[in-house]
């Protein structure tokens, strides 16, 4: 038995749409309910190690070339 449903163009990319933001919605709510472990733990460290390269990977860092340019930077941030 074979069920087929028929789109106009406007609607399939609707539905990919909200698909898509189901998505997006569904990573955030794991990531809310991901908790963080005790500080200092073995368990903790894998967590940060695991966080800090997911956000390697989506280009959230900065680069200095100098500790005077960092310097710079944090006092900005005050």
């Amino acid at each position: 038995m074979v069920n087929t449903v028929t789109l106009t163009q406007p609607a399939y990319r609707e539905l990919l749409d909200r698909l898509a933001r189901l998505e997006k919605m569904v990573v955030s709510l794991l990531e809310k309910f991901e908790k963080e472990p005790s500080y200092g733990s073995d368990e903790w460290w894998n967590y940060s190690i695991k966080k800090g390269e997911e956000d390697i990977k989506k280009g959230n860092y900065k680069v200095f070339d100098s500790g005077k340019s960092l310097s710079k930077y944090l006092q900005s941030k005050i």
